[in-house]
Order: structure tokens, then C-alpha cells, then sequence
């Protein structure tokens, strides 16, 4: 099967990432399903991708008459079997919840062709113990990231039977949608980015509560550091760069102390009890006044819309 075989992709879950999903298939020409139990939720998807596709006409990336074809091509339903009809292709993006999870995929197992693909978005679960085991050679984690309408990353993660073949079509179609695919060997929780995340998570976290910086100088360090030269280097071509005989070294300097193990650092315990969530509370870390969400992640993607047209043709680069 190749990509231009898949004539629908049903997308399941229309909450956080259901909607950059639903218009990044559908901008790519797909017929896109996009479930959810509750019409509230589906509304306030239409809302997110219209919202999303004006970004985009705003900066030349989508044009104003092509705008409202791509909603054409996206058909909300609170009905799992019209959602399942004939889709070739399946995106699961439910609550990180096992069980809701297996549920689902026993619904799609008996509603899906027997052709298709099954994938998930989970962030940590391991979906190969909870798909149904006649679907596990055609199954991936497909793992996207939020905004999944201008964050390039796709990590494919393989189970322990997924065939190749399955594999190579979830490649090329992520390639397909404009987006760039690496494929994790086998699965482990947190897969590649969320795993690096969690690290660099714990020792910013480490710096923050013990008062070495303030948050705002620390996005500043990496931005004008790790950040861009990571778009040349990545992580581990970095250490052909430092040498790797200093890079040993630097590992055995006994002054260096990680940072220990706290799954209730102060710096984020503190907010979470003063509802301080975050853009979507209108304050975490920074304050972000009054403004409604849709104006924050306005900005946040116009923004992110500068640096990701600028790099794409980075990411394959070597030295």
C-alpha cells in the first residue's frame, strides 16, 4: 500500500491534538473522519482549524480560496461507526488512558478494514499491549507534536511485530503530509523527545527552585545557545565537535552534581496550587494578562511559523 492508496483517514479524539491532526491530512488532499463522543468538543475543533487555516492565509502559507476546501475535506461525527467506514488509515488521540484506549481500538477492530493502519498518539502508553493482537503487525505509535499543524516531528515507534511494510507506509505518508518521520527500533515510555524533555525538564526545574536563575534568563541562555546550534548539530554530532575525549572527561568531574530525582519540584507545585496552568489559565511561568487563548496561541504560531520555515532544510543536513 502506498499513501495515495488511503482514501480516509478517520481521526479519533478531537481535544488537544484531534484538530491540528484532522487539517494536516486533510490540507494534504486526505477525506478526514474526525470523532469525538460530545458535539461540544467537536465544535470547538472546527473552531481551533479555522482559526489555525486564518494563521496560515494571514502569512501566505495556505491560499484564502483553498482554505475552505480543506474544511470541506474534514467531517465531524459523534458516531464511531460512521468515523471507522472505510478509513484506511486510523489516528487515535483519545485521553492517555489505557482502558478507554483499549476500548476503543476493540470498536475499531471490528469497524476498520482489515487493511488498515492502526496508529496512536500516546505520549508514554505502550499501545501494543492494549491493541487487538490480530492489528499488531499493522500498528505504530505515531506520535506528533503539539501544534501538530507546523511541528514537523513525527516519531513512529515500532512493536515487537509491526512489519516493515507498515512501517515504510507510515514513513511515506508522514513525508507525504509535509511533516518528517524517525522511527524508534522498539518502544520505550516517553520514546525520544518527551525522554531528552524529562532530563533537561528536571535540571531546569533543579535551577529554578534552588534560585540559581530566574525563568526568564534561562529561555534566554537557550535560546542563544543550545536551541540554534542544536539546528545544525542536533545532540550527538555535538560531541564530535567538543571531542569526545572531553566530553568523557567532563563526565568524570566529581564537582558536577546532577540534579536529584524530585517529582514535586517547588517552582511547579507552588503554581499548580494557585491554578497557575499555564496560556490556557493565562498564567504559568510568565503572565499573560487578559487575553484570550486564541490570541496567546496566535502569537505562539506565527512565531513558531518564522523558525520552522526557516530550518526544514536543516534537519537532514550533516557537516
Amino acid at each position: 500500500m502506498q499513501p495515495g492508496d488511503i482514501k480516509k483517514v478517520g481521526i479519533f479524539g478531537a481535544g488537544t491534538m484531534g484538530p491540528g491532526l484532522a487539517q494536516v491530512f486533510a490540507s494534504a488532499g486526505f477525506d478526514v473522519a474526525l470523532w469525538s463522543r460530545t458535539s461540544t468538543t467537536l465544535e470547538r475543533a472546527l473552531s481551533v482549524i479555522s482559526a489555525n487555516l486564518a494563521t496560515l492565509v494571514e502569512r501566505g502559507l495556505v491560499g484564502s480560496d483553498a482554505a475552505p476546501n480543506i474544511l470541506a475535506r474534514i467531517k465531524p461525527t459523534r458516531v464511531v461507526e460512521e468515523a471507522a467506514e472505510g478509513a484506511g488509515f486510523v489516528v487515535e488521540t483519545i485521553i492517555e488512558n489505557a482502558e478507554a484506549k483499549r476500548t476503543l481500538f476493540e470498536q475499531l477492530d471490528v469497524l476498520c478494514p482489515d487493511t488498515g493502519v492502526f496508529t496512536s498518539d500516546t505520549s508514554y502508553l505502550d499501545i501494543f499491549e492494549i491493541v487487538p493482537e490480530r492489528r499488531l503487525p499493522r500498528t505504530v505509535i505515531a506520535h506528533w507534536f503539539a501544534p501538530p499543524h507546523i511541528i514537523p516531528l513525527v516519531e513512529v515507534v515500532k512493536g515487537p511485530v509491526t512489519s516493515d511494510d507498515t512501517v515504510e507506509l507510515v514513513v511515506e505518508l508522514v513525508k507525504h503530509v509535509g511533516h518528517v518521520p524517525i522511527v524508534m527500533e522498539q518502544f520505550v515510555p516517553g520514546f525520544c523527545i518527551n525522554r531528552l524533555l524529562r532530563g533537561i525538564g528536571r535540571e531546569a526545574l533543579f535551577l529554578l527552585d534552588n534560585g540559581y536563575i530566574t525563568p526568564e534568563q534561562l529561555d534566554v541562555a537557550v535560546k542563544a545557545s543550545i536551541v540554534p546550534r542544536a539546528m545544525v548539530l542536533g545532540f550527538i554530532q555535538r560531541y564530535d565537535f567538543t571531542g569526545l575525549d572531553l566530553a568523557y572527561n567532563n563526565l568524570q568531574n566529581k564537582a558536577f552534581v546532577d540534579a536529584p530525582v524530585d517529582d514535586q519540584p517547588r517552582s511547579l507545585v507552588e503554581r499548580l496550587e494557585r491554578g497557575e496552568l499555564g496560556a490556557k489559565s493565562g498564567k504559568g511561568f510568565f503572565d499573560y494578562g487578559e487575553r484570550p487563548p486564541e490570541e496567546v496561541l496566535h502569537e505562539r504560531d506565527a512565531a513558531l511559523l518564522d523558525v520552522f520555515g526557516d530550518m526544514k532544510d536543516l534537519i537532514y543536513k550533516r557537516i
